[in-house]
């Protein structure tokens, strides 16, 4: 897997941080970070999207729950 840089990192905790949501490809994975109504963070990886960028739960592989912060919830499927 191709490592993020810590400024792409940091970037994307920042817009996490603040609209409570991320969305980001990969190495031919994409990732769908959010705010659990529990707390922290859920955090969904793709293998793929459709037309539309509408992510279909059939093309989810990997998913959980992060309770640190947002840098955490950015790292943590990665």
């Amino acid at each position: 897997m191709t490592a993020l840089s810590k400024n792409k990192i940091s970037s994307l905790a920042k817009v996490l941080e603040n609209k409570d949501s991320v969305e980001f490809n990969n190495d031919g994975f994409y990732y769908e970070i959010f705010e659990s109504a529990e707390g922290g963070y859920i955090v969904n990886v793709y293998s793929s999207h459709d037309e539309d960028v509408e992510y279909i739960e059939a093309n989810l592989i990997d998913g959980g729950h992060c309770s640190g912060s947002p840098r955490d919830a950015v790292r943590f499927m990665l």
